[in-house]
């Protein structure tokens, strides 16, 4: 009979649940996609690596960091009983310290009251002060609200007590001040989380709790290179132990409090280290609260059996149930993408979605093609997972990690979601996998420049730069794709293959991509081939950019197509294209097969 083919694009991602004969109509979908992940522009890329951040831990210990977050040009990372701060990963400064300064003269004050008042005018608030400035007075701290003159001023609250002659101090402290502070331990801290509340200072101050120690309040300003430092813990009625912080209507937001682990508590308006005002107050959603996150014009509060939305926080306060059915397995997987909140519920990943009704919001399920991962690798073994969650927004991509204790981080596992716009116009999610990166704590961010900055940090004391480079640190990237069984429209016919085309696009010179035929189901009853090289892949040059002789294919195309004869027959087949080493990334569009029909037999 005459040569035949068929032309198949790598699209869908990871379908772990189709049935043999539903595959048949899906060629393009993987039932192995590890360490790819699905492209924005089409088909399946190998993953990016990642790096060191620095050379240095931040305590010069392998103890674990428990937060990273990107803050003022560098990053923050939380790890023993302190945090700490770098621009480079190679100097770690401790920013957990007592930033207070004394400044000129002495103070009197009286319980009840705002006014502070010079002891023998010996102040000289005018020159030292200015209105919003953080100070502390007889261990009492406060904003500045006004100055009266160089010898008396109010602050934004009452003082306690009444005090006489005593310093006052103001916050802020530099590198060589910071140095001889003393330090605001932070024992037991643990998965600690982060809220930026931008308002008018330079980077914005970011809040960090961690459901052990009092909210930490963190700020650094950078004038002509000089860093300044200002720390301290939230007090004015804050929760004392809270484990959850977002911002939402211009407040923060705290929960998680073991002792009232279902009370929500809100700042006064404007004023996110204030939990006294007016404005202020807690809301009890009568279940035990896992995470809050804003969403549109609500904050939602996930819990462990149910999801609530919350409003009005500036008028009169609505409460409203979106789910009392399905609840969150951990607020480390709750992130925003595509407009929708994507979190793990007990029955896989779902969102919370919009809809074009005013004030209503849907819940959808997305992962039901990998629900056998989920059954089998993540819930039998909740207790000891701890997962973590970005989301990359230059490939409309989510990714969870699952970090499981006690297990080599060779074989640590992760999941890749691309959010995606399919050919009928519906958005869906095309699912893959990680293997060998180990991600206990993960944070995405903006840098200065307006770039996503990618972070992460396993269980060896260092942060890493995540999505980067060609190797996991210097090891090996192992990747593999595999097709479902293929039948070329026919599985009762007998078929010789001759020979396959795949169309690969490579970002670099890889030279260890490998491909393997199994026919039949992999069935041992019939003679399965080698293993065999697919080529070496190097870039292409195109008009217009650096090409770099002896390395770059003049002439080429974007997607080549390398031939590569088969040998073998079956009435169906797979194939399976692997690498592994420290090549560049590449990825597989699709792929064409050559066969020849033979009988029904």
């Amino acid at each position: 009979m005459a040569e035949q083919g068929v032309s198949v694009t790598c699209e869908g991602g990871l379908d772990l649940v189709g049935t043999t004969h539903t595959l048949f109509r899906t060629p393009g979908v993987a039932t192995v996609l590890e360490n790819y992940e699905s492209s924005i522009h089409g088909g399946y890329r190998r993953i990016n690596g990642f790096s060191k951040f620095g050379t240095n831990t931040p305590d010069s210990s392998t103890s674990n960091i428990e937060g990273i977050q990107s803050y003022a040009k560098g990053v923050v990372a939380c790890q023993g009983t302190n945090i700490y701060y770098s621009a480079d990963g190679i100097t770690w400064t401790q920013v957990n310290k007592d930033t207070y300064q004394n400044i000129t003269g002495t103070v009197n004050t009286s319980a009840g009251s705002p006014t502070v008042n010079a002891h023998g005018n010996s102040t000289l608030f005018t020159s030292e002060l200015s209105v919003g400035d953080d100070i502390k007075i007889n261990g009492e701290i406060f904003n500045v609200l006004s100055i009266t003159d160089a010898h008396t001023l109010t602050v934004d609250g009452n003082f306690e007590s009444s005090a006489s002659s005593v310093t006052i101090q103001k916050n802020g402290a530099t590198a060589a001040q910071l140095a001889s502070g003393s330090t605001i331990a932070r024992p037991s801290q643990s998965d600690c989380k982060f809220a930026l509340y931008e308002g008018e200072s330079q980077y914005g101050e970011l809040f960090i709790v961690d459901g052990v120690n009092k909210p930490a309040y963190l700020k650094i300003n950078i004038s002509s290179g000089i860093h300044t430092y200002f720390f301290k813990e939230v007090e004015r009625s804050a929760p004392d132990k809270s484990k959850f912080a977002t911002i939402f209507a211009e407040r923060l937001i705290l929960a998680g409090d073991s002792d009232n682990p279902q009370i929500l508590s809100y700042s006064t308006r404007l004023k996110p280290e204030d939990f006294t005002g007016s404005s202020a107050g807690t809301i009890d959603v009568g279940d035990k609260i896992v995470t809050v996150k804003p969403f549109r014009n609500k904050l939602i509060v996930f819990c462990e059996n149910s999801i609530f939305q919350v409003s009005g926080l500036d008028g009169t306060t609505v409460v409203s149930g979106v789910t009392k059915n399905i609840g969150c397995i951990s607020g480390n997987t709750v992130q925003e993408i595509g407009g929708d909140l994507i979190f793990l519920a007990p029955d896989g990943l779902r969102t919370i979605a919009g809809t074009a009704r005013i004030d209503d919001i849907e819940l959808s399920s997305i992962s039901r093609k990998i629900m056998p991962l989920f059954r089998d690798e993540i819930m039998p073994f909740l207790s000891s997972i701890r997962f973590s969650s970005m989301v990359i927004r230059e490939k409309s991509q989510y990714r969870l990690f699952y970090f499981k204790s006690g297990i080599s981080s060779t074989i640590q596992g992760g999941i890749i979601g691309t959010f995606k716009i399919s050919s009928t116009g519906a958005a869906v999610y095309e699912w893959s996998t990680t293997k060998g990166i180990p991600v206990k704590v993960a944070h995405a961010g903006v840098g200065e420049n307006g770039s996503e900055v990618l972070y992460h940090a396993s269980e060896d004391g260092r942060v890493y730069n995540h999505d980067t480079g060609n190797s996991f640190d210097g090891s090996n990237i192992v990747a593999q794709y595999k097709t479902p069984d293929l039948d070329y429209g026919d599985a009762g016919i007998r078929k010789t293959l001759y020979y396959i085309k795949t169309s690969i696009r490579s970002e670099g010179t890889n030279e260890n991509l490998k491909l393997q035929t199994r026919y039949d189901f992999e069935s041992n009853d019939v003679t399965q081939p080698n293993e065999i090289e697919l080529g070496a892949l190097q870039t292409p040059a195109t008009f217009g950019t650096g090409s770099t002789f002896g390395t770059t294919i003049f002439g080429g195309t974007l997607f080549p197509q390398q031939k590569t004869t088969l040998t073998g027959s079956g009435f169906t087949n797979n194939f399976r294209v692997r690498s592994t080493g420290t090549g560049s990334p590449y990825t597989v569009s699709g792929f064409y097969v050559d066969f020849i029909p033979a009988g029904r037999t």
